[in-house]
């Protein structure tokens, strides 16, 4: 029998309607409710407010609010209060009833100007900590990343400010002055700095062969579960390797870990990052850059170097001798060595490998040293497994970040208005993983203890390729004695 056509007739009362009953219990919300305690918020920001005038919105409500803004993916506060009323959900979550008045948009963006970036950096860590009681953080194995968020700004208005001209020049003339013992060159001019008027923070850089005015965040991420335990926005001139320090420290500080192994792309390959791991105690997994020669197309890689003679060997099998000691004595960093003229001139590869009349020569950093240690941790395999575990799950979470809460442009304005976007994305990927959880377990300190650390170890290439050898020769020689030992009947019975 079919039934007749539904139609809605408003109730003047609703009786027995609850929202509570109406929220089940698998939801994200209620879970998120369920998992974390807000109440931090209160002591946090109660020093921001006064005794007298209008009393304010919950705090609690208000950091409510903007966690389900990323949650959801919500384009604006705006918007966000506009759907809030048909939003039973949301209504639930944040403490209101049908009946109540929402708060009006700019409630927020008041909050957060008066707040600032602190509230936001110990509601990443309250939610961190309890990923660590999870048992959802190793600390074998972190991840190191960066990636660009483009401002809100355009390109358009770039445009030159006289005060970021004239630090960078002075920066750079001193830079050019330290090292003018150790350069070639005439030093290179000053970048022309463009800043927009719009957004005075953000700078630019090259990204996919485009320039971009923006941000860039950087992440520590735990190899476990691809959980994010530290992050740091700059501006996006700001090279990835100069940061390195700072967000390792704050992983440290936030989870109470200490790393192991540091995994990153070659953006991370500079001397410099790997002496300050070496001096952490940490194990780099990172692919250093390969530059070019000082005077030519062959790169320093394609020279060998002679420690028992302190020497350099070319591609043409010519020597390179050290320079004299009371020469070299301007530079404490670097040693150069030079190939001599008359032999540079007969040499066959002279058009490839340098353009110098006096011949090439090869400037050897004496911090190269941690490059080859860089190198030499790990085998290959162990290598290319852990840049493998880099792409899923350090930019595996940058994704996860654009594709669910909106990272790659920014929504407001001025650097710590990002870094409190970025603070709140990352709490919203780990809160997402925390209620993943089935049945938490505190991590205890016998469990902690019990975790026996895999340390990689330093292989030489050659070293691997002599056991190769030694196998494969025993091998040889076992089918070689099979072959020539005489048989005889009843050794080539079938058993």
């Amino acid at each position: 029998m079919l039934g007749q056509t539904k139609r809605l007739e408003p109730k003047l009362f609703y009786a027995g309607v609850s929202l509570v009953d109406r929220i089940p219990p698998t939801h994200p919300l209620r879970q998120i409710s369920d998992r974390v305690d807000f109440g931090f918020i209160r002591g946090a920001v109660a020093r921001l407010y006064g005794r007298c005038g209008h009393e304010s919105i919950d705090p609690i409500v208000l950091i409510k609010l903007m966690l389900v803004l990323f949650l959801e993916q919500v384009k604006s506060e705006r918007a966000l209060m506009e759907q809030m009323p048909y939003r039973l959900d949301w209504l639930w979550f944040c403490g209101y009833d049908l009946d109540e008045q929402v708060p009006h948009h700019s409630v927020l963006c008041k909050a957060r100007r008066r707040w600032g970036c602190d509230v936001f950096v110990k509601l990443f860590q309250q939610v961190l900590r309890q990923c660590v009681e999870a048992g959802l953080i190793e600390g074998r194995f972190v991840h190191v990343d960066g990636s660009v968020i483009h401002a809100d700004a355009s390109l358009d208005t770039l445009q030159p400010d006289l005060r970021v001209l004239g630090e960078a020049l002075y920066a750079e003339l001193e830079a050019s002055a330290d090292e003018a013992d150790e350069s070639d060159g005439e030093p290179s001019p000053p970048r022309r700095t463009l800043v927009s008027p719009t957004d005075p923070d953000a700078r630019m850089t090259r990204k996919n062969g485009k320039t971009v005015l923006g941000y860039k965040e950087h992440r520590v991420v735990d190899d476990a579960h691809g959980i994010v335990t530290a992050t740091a926005t700059t501006d996006a001139s700001v090279d990835e390797s100069h940061v390195l320090s700072e967000v390792l420290d704050q992983h440290r500080r936030n989870s109470g870990r200490v790393e192991e192994t540091v995994v990153a792309d070659k953006g991370y390959g500079t001397r410099e990052v790997y002496k300050a791991l070496h001096q952490r105690g940490a194990t780099p997994c990172i692919p250093h850059q390969k530059h070019g020669g000082t005077h030519g197309t062959y790169a320093i890689e394609r020279f060998t170097y002679d420690e028992r003679q302190d020497a350099y060997i070319c591609p043409g099998g010519h020597r390179l001798k050290r320079k004299p000691a009371r020469r070299a004595a301007r530079s404490d960093t670097a040693v150069r060595y030079y190939a001599d003229a008359e032999t540079c001139r007969a040499c066959a590869l002279r058009r490839q490998c340098t353009k110098n009349a006096k011949g090439r020569t090869v400037i050897r950093d004496r911090d190269r040293w941690y490059v080859e240690w860089a190198d030499g941790c790990g085998s290959r395999g162990q290598r290319r497994h852990l840049q493998g575990r880099r792409r899923v799950v350090a930019e595996g979470s940058f994704a996860d970040a654009s594709n669910n809460h909106g990272f790659k442009r920014a929504r407001w304005r001025r650097l710590w208005r990002v870094e409190v976007q970025n603070l709140l994305i990352a709490t919203v990927q780990n809160l997402r993983k925390l209620i993943g959880t089935r049945a938490p377990k505190p991590c205890s300190a016998a469990t902690v203890a019990a975790i026996q650390p895999v340390p990689i170890v330093p292989i030489r290439r050659h070293a691997w390729n002599s056991s190769v050898q030694t196998v494969f020769q025993s091998i040889k020689e076992t089918i070689l004695h099979a072959l020539v030992t005489p048989r005889t009947t009843a050794s080539l019975q079938v058993r």
